[in-house]
C-alpha cells in the first residue's frame, strides 16, 4: 500500500456532545466526526479525511481540491484509490465550556 503524505494544517475543533461523546468539526472542509472516546475520535478523524482524499482521487478531482487549498502530496497519486492511504496532519483544539479553545498536539 502506497503512503500519500499530505502538507497540510487542518484545524479541528473537538467538544463534548450529550451522553459524553466526543464531537470534531473541520470548518474548512465542512465536516463533523462524532465518536465514543477521545482516542475513537482521533482514529475517526484521520479515516474519514483519508476517505475523503481517496475519493478525489478517484474521481480525478485531488489534484484540483489540492491546488485549491494551497496543500501539496508527497507519494504517488496516479492510481486508484485502492491501495493508497493518506496521512494527512490535522490540529484538534479541545473547546473548553468557556468557549475557548486549548490547542492539543498530535
Amino acid at each position: 500500500m502506497a503512503v500519500v503524505r499530505i502538507d497540510a494544517q487542518i484545524p479541528w475543533r473537538i467538544d463534548r456532545a450529550e451522553g459524553e461523546r466526543w464531537v470534531g468539526t473541520c470548518d474548512p472542509l465542512d465536516l463533523t466526526v462524532e465518536s465514543e472516546t477521545w482516542a475513537e475520535l482521533m482514529e475517526d478523524i484521520a479515516l474519514t479525511l483519508d476517505a475523503m482524499l481517496r475519493d478525489l482521487l478517484a474521481n480525478n478531482e485531488l489534484d484540483r481540491f489540492l491546488l485549491d487549498r494551497g496543500w501539496t502530496a508527497d507519494g504517488p497519486t496516479g492510481t486508484e484509490g485502492e491501495g493508497v492511504r493518506f496521512d494527512v496532519p490535522f490540529i484538534p483544539a479541545l473547546v473548553q465550556s468557556h468557549g475557548s479553545p486549548e490547542t492539543l498536539h498530535r
